[in-house]
């Protein structure tokens, strides 16, 4: 929406600048964190603890009464016409400029006998702190009241450029006022039955826009045309699977049908796989590779990092060695020679499957003919990077991975734009990994047990929050630990380090080195969230585990417990804060992803957690995605008609904002 901007001095507007706040609509769309009800509660009502309000004259001059350090007390009788009443406040040395006669109403706790503790004082009436009023988190160079008038100026100046999304049956079917009142109940409350439905209309509106734009993106991309299909034998696909030397399970056989079927159909699959650490997605890409390979098509697979693609394509050289496919690894880190000559055997069609990191965007990356893309932990990628990949292969398939798992229902919202299949079941679900809370962020609180863990042949890793000691991030680093950790172990056990601003050739080296067993101790930053299976790695420590969030920390632990011994987790933490600890006993409590990731949901929103904010897309301010789960889905189901009816006059304002998003050609901000 083009806003009329108000006017504002250049020192506020630096102040509002560093808040984020830039335009007229970031001041509208800054909604209080809370509200402050002050309601009159009448005489008879009143019980000691409880708080009151009073309006009246003051009686007598106030005195001070001193004690301790820099302590005082200040008391004075404030009268109406109910009764005269002994008003107490602490530390107020302003309270002694008030004169006999003055007017003030005055917020306290009563103490019983006619006796007031002060905690707010005006020399107003009653009537103008009565009723709800909002709260905001401000610079200190803003004053709540300066910026309470500027949203009033903001909100009048665009009374009429403030655009409704949502049209006018969908508001009359749910009793929504329009989106300028909305606002204005917003940041101006007049009751609580209003102020509930205008936030429950915001809320709502941002859901709206979202599942409209996913159902239009999905429309405009999944159109039915029969180059899409893929012509393969399903026998073919069974075969290969019965040759495995290990069983699918139900939930691996369910998606692999629905992503056979989509690959068979006139329609380009756009389908999200999700599943936990270990539930064994991968295993299940390669199957539609092998489908893509029997078609006649390429395939690529691609991975966040260079250490995850090196892996997928060792695991792809094992599973296919008695098949004729030809396999290729691109990544940045290889010589121009070897890169001229993988880029020409893919372009000519010699190569079947490319596994690979971003690199596979370049523009030098020519497909012959690409039928399937394949992009591990998706939220890693934006939906312009998969664009790009897209792009080299105009009737390429798309199934994208996913280990930050959530219910199907709530997948459906959220990743409206496409299919969804889930993988509840693991293959190794017996496995236990024992996590402990360690309420102190030092390795010597639990160093026996590691000790015996180390002494029974286990590997284990180290994880920090920071690579190098920071005064802006006070938490352990992992030279200081590596430095401390080898001191300590030296002649005993060997270490490795590994951090993001090393070589690739280094960093590969290291995770080699502890795969091989040749390292017991890797200290290391989270890029081992997604690394090398090491089998006896079954230790796992991780500093400063409330700077995490909680479906990376489960992440993390995935890491350990993959070969046929247990695994043991310790999150140390000096923090004293109930929420961090209450958050990570999350992880102590809980092993399965879904829930996990359902907790971080409802504790962190979707933008960080499921990686879809987007350039030009509504981020959920004030909708929870699982709070107000019914209302997303509401919302879905009627984004769903008005997609249908995307012509009418009454939908104009949701078409134009559609086509506009579309064209801005919105991408990941992560």
């Amino acid at each position: 929406m083009e806003m009329k901007e108000v006017r504002i001095t250049p020192k506020k507007r630096e102040a509002l600048e560093e808040m984020g706040l830039l335009t007229s609509e970031d001041i509208l769309n800054y909604y209080p964190y809370r509200y402050d009800t002050m309601e009159f509660l009448d005489y008879d009502k009143w019980e000691v603890n409880c708080r009151v309000i009073v309006e009246g004259t003051v009686l007598t001059k106030p005195k001070i009464y001193r004690f301790g350090k820099n302590r005082s007390v200040i008391s004075f009788e404030l009268g109406n016409d109910h009764d005269t009443y002994r008003i107490s406040v602490f530390n107020q040395p302003w309270y002694l400029k008030q004169q006999p006669g003055s007017l003030m109403t005055v917020v306290g706790r009563y103490e019983g006998n006619r006796k007031i503790l002060a905690i707010q004082a005006v020399n107003q009436p009653m009537s103008t702190i009565l009723g709800i009023k909002p709260v905001y988190s401000l610079k200190d160079k803003l004053k709540p009241k300066y910026f309470s008038e500027l949203v009033g100026r903001a909100l009048e100046a665009n009374r009429d450029e403030i655009i409704d999304y949502v049209n006018d049956d969908l508001k009359a079917r749910y009793g929504f006022m329009n989106k300028y009142e909305a606002l204005k109940e917003v940041h101006f409350p007049t009751s609580s039955f209003k102020l509930n439905k205008a936030i429950e209309y915001l809320k709502y509106e941002e859901f709206f826009k979202f599942q409209t734009y996913m159902l239009y993106r999905k429309n405009q991309t999944h159109g039915s045309d029969e180059r899409f299909i893929k012509h393969f034998e399903m026998e073919d696909v069974r075969s290969f699977i019965s040759s495995l030397p290990f069983e699918l399970t139900g939930d691996q056989k369910k998606a692999v049908n629905e992503i056979l079927t989509d690959m068979q159909s006139d329609f380009q699959m756009c389908r999200l796989l999700q599943g936990d650490v270990g539930s064994g997605k991968t295993i299940v890409s390669f199957i539609a590779m092998y489908a893509a390979y029997l078609s006649g098509k390429q395939a690529v697979l691609m991975a966040p990092t260079e250490i995850l693609a090196k892996q997928h394509f060792n695991n792809i050289l094992k599973i296919f060695k008695d098949h004729d496919i030809n396999i290729e690894l691109l990544y940045s880190s290889i010589t121009p020679q070897q890169k001229r000559s993988v880029l020409e055997r893919i372009s000519s069609g010699e190569t079947d499957f490319v596994v690979g990191t971003h690199a596979v965007f370049q523009q030098a990356v020519e497909f012959k003919d690409l039928g399937l893309i394949i992009t591990d932990e998706q939220h890693r990628f934006g939906v312009r990077q998969r664009q790009l990949l897209q792009d080299k292969g105009s009737d390429a398939d798309l199934l994208l991975m996913s280990a930050t798992p959530i219910p199907r229902t709530l997948a459906t919202s959220l990743y409206g734009d496409m299919d969804v299949s889930t993988i509840v079941e693991t293959p190794n679900k017996g496995k236990i990994i024992h996590t402990t809370l360690i309420k102190k962020n030092s390795f010597m609180a639990i160093v026996k047990d590691i000790e015996k863990l180390l002494d029974q042949g286990n590997q284990m890793y180290v994880v920090c929050a920071a690579i190098d000691k920071s005064t802006e991030i006070p938490a352990r680093n992992v030279n200081d630990v590596y430095n401390n950790l080898n001191d300590y172990f030296r002649g005993r056990y060997t270490l490795g380090l590994l951090h993001g601003q090393m070589a690739e050739e280094d960093k590969d080296d290291v995770q080699m080195r502890f795969a091989n067993g040749e390292i017991d101790i890797l200290v290391s930053t989270t890029v081992i969230e997604v690394g090398v299976d090491v089998k006896k790695a079954n230790i796992m420590i991780i500093y400063d585990a409330n700077r995490f969030g909680l479906s990376q920390l489960h992440q993390l632990r995935g890491r350990i417990g993959r070969g046929e011994n247990e695994g043991h987790c310790y999150l140390l933490t000096s923090s004293t804060d109930e929420e961090a600890l209450k958050r990570l006993q999350v992880i102590v409590d809980n092993t399965d992803g879904f829930k996990i990731s359902y907790y971080d949901l409802l504790l962190r929103g979707p933008g960080d957690i499921l990686g879809y904010r987007q350039s030009g897309l509504p981020t959920f301010i004030l909708g929870n995605v699982v709070e107000d789960n019914e209302l997303l889905q509401k919302s879905r189901e009627d984004g769903k008609m008005v997609i249908e009816h995307l012509d009418d006059t009454e939908n104009r304002n949701i078409r134009e904002y559609l086509e506009r998003v579309s064209a801005e050609d919105a991408y990941y901000l992560d």
